[in-house]
């Protein structure tokens, strides 16, 4: 794993002591200081003011809510957690499962990348102890040569066995599914564990231990998934916002796990309970899983299968858990050199995977899965609606009164992000002055990505595999299709451009009398 503790342009990794980019925050600090100390008397005008209170009041919501996700993830991370770790550790040769399966997929992953993954999942095979089979779902010969070449150089013990499990390059589905078939008719011991990792994941040494010991602790614990930290191959841009967005990402699953609930079980590796792996439903729902739209009709996911594994977990009524003190590490190779083009890709996947788990989630109600997890849920179709209302206004008023909201807004932009850099100080040692200029990209046109593809939940793209979704439409039904989500999409946008207006007072509701 020595590829992945590199250090990059001279900066430390996230692993490395020490607070990374500090001297660039700084700098950001007071240059922020110095433009709000520029900002004319004019700034506390009367309708200043009234900027400052719109805003302030609907950052109130926002910010509070940020705020509940922070407190809740540091008592997760100070105090739940490590009591249950405690408890785990203390017992730890009695919990350990009878069995452990790695199911590895992979498909057009570097050939180096592929080496590190295969290499890192079979040496913790063997240094677990545990009798371990890792199943290997792959598509190219080349990998097939590639897995048992490294398999036999390390002269394993008799407790870890490998399956090489051949599929068509048809897509991650229908690789997992044939992976899940394979442990299923070994018909695994009650107790088993089955981890499900990504082909460009390297497990951390001695996770499978780590993680492997809360099943039997916890009886209805279904599944679990871990931290991640990357190494990203592209610019160093696009490295800082998959950093801030790992960090991001930590507190909300540590919030949420406080619950004992996730919003996701990643892809790149989560570990289940075998008999959840081994259930014909599961394998079926994993792997061609759909939903029914009123609109856009009946059609089926491409991507998006850890959202599909989670909802069937989260609907049966599992538990699950976050291992925040376990790290994944992913070899990330970004889908364009271009930062906007490669980051609109991956927001498209991604946003698109979670808006259309989104409703079905929703449906299952807060007696099912919990308050604040449905509450969460609830949160993804505000949050996305609400980020555009702040620089919506402003630009109203700029166009109405005056240029001052600018800069007024651009300070308060700045602030607010300078607080939420500070935040994620708490999971990762960074204070990299690239975060306040990346959060609010990725607040605002992450949004933008969102409310897009809330009425296209039928377009998928994957950034690895040019697999397409065939849905028998002819070319009439689909120029259909395409009208009335673009028309529904801009009825949306102005009816909620026109609420902001209307809430904020800068826009009139017109008198029935004077139509």
């Amino acid at each position: 794993m020595s590829e992945l503790t590199q250090v990059t342009d001279g900066e430390q990794t996230l692993s490395s002591r020490g607070i990374k980019g500090l001297t660039g925050f700084l700098i950001y600090t007071v240059l922020l200081l110095l433009f709000v100390s520029l900002l004319p008397d004019a700034a506390l005008n009367p309708a200043s003011k009234q900027f400052i209170f719109v805003v302030g009041g609907l950052a109130v919501w926002r910010y509070s809510w940020g705020l509940t996700h922070f407190i809740r993830s540091v008592i997760y991370r100070k105090y739940t957690f490590p009591r249950l770790r405690a408890e785990v550790s203390a017992e730890e040769e009695s919990l350990l499962p009878p069995h452990v399966y790695l199911l590895i997929t992979s498909f057009r992953i570097e050939a180096d990348t592929a080496a590190m993954v295969y290499r890192a999942a079979m040496e913790e095979a063997i240094s677990c102890g545990i009798p371990t089979t890792i199943v290997a779902s792959i598509v190219e010969l080349g990998d097939e040569f590639m897995f048992k070449q490294i398999f036999d150089s390390l002269s394993p013990p008799e407790h870890v066995t490998l399956q090489v499990v051949r599929i068509p390059g048809t897509g991650k589905r229908d690789g997992l599914a044939q992976g899940f078939r394979a442990i299923s008719r070994d018909m695994p011991e009650a107790g088993s564990v089955v981890a499900v990792i990504d082909g460009d994941s390297i497990l951390e040494e001695g996770l499978v231990r780590k993680c492997a010991v809360f099943f039997k602790k916890m009886p209805n614990l279904g599944a679990l998934t871990t931290d991640e930290e990357c190494e990203v191959r592209g610019s160093k841009l696009i490295r800082e916002w998959h950093d801030m967005r790992f960090a991001q990402r930590q507190v909300l699953m540590c919030s949420v796990a406080q619950s004992k609930k996730v919003l996701t079980l990643t892809g790149r590796m989560s570990m289940f309970r075998a008999e959840i792996i081994t259930d014909p439903d599961f394998i079926r729902d994993v792997q061609n899983d759909s939903i029914n739209h009123w609109r856009l009709g009946k059609f089926k996911f491409l991507t998006g299968d850890d959202k599909s594994s989670w909802y069937w977990v989260l609907k049966k009524g599992y538990d699950m858990l976050y291992v925040p003190d376990t790290v994944i590490r992913t070899v990330e190779h970004p889908p364009h050199p271009n930062f906007f083009k490669a980051t609109t890709q991956l927001m498209f996947r991604w946003f698109g995977n979670m808006l259309r788990t989104n409703g079905r989630a929703l449906a299952l109600g807060p007696h099912r899965i919990g308050l604040f997890t449905w509450w969460c849920v609830v949160d993804q179709r505000i949050s996305m609606w609400t980020s555009l209302a702040g620089p919506i206004f402003a630009i109203m008023l700029v166009i109405k009164h005056s240029i001052i909201f600018l800069p007024i807004y651009l300070a308060w932009i700045g602030f607010t992000r300078w607080v939420m850099t500070l935040m994620l100080m708490s999971v990762r040692p960074v204070l990299s002055w690239y975060y306040p200029f990346l959060l609010y990209y990725n607040q605002i046109w992450g949004s933008v990505i969102k409310t897009y593809v809330f009425f296209r939940l039928d377009k998928q793209s994957w950034t690895r595999q040019k697999t397409k979704l065939n849905r028998g439409m002819n070319s009439k039904q689909q120029r259909f299709v395409n009208f009335t989500s673009n028309y529904m999409y801009v009825v949306a946008i102005t009816v909620f451009v026109a609420l902001v207006g209307v809430f904020s007072g800068l826009m009139g509701v017109p008198s029935i009398w004077s139509l």
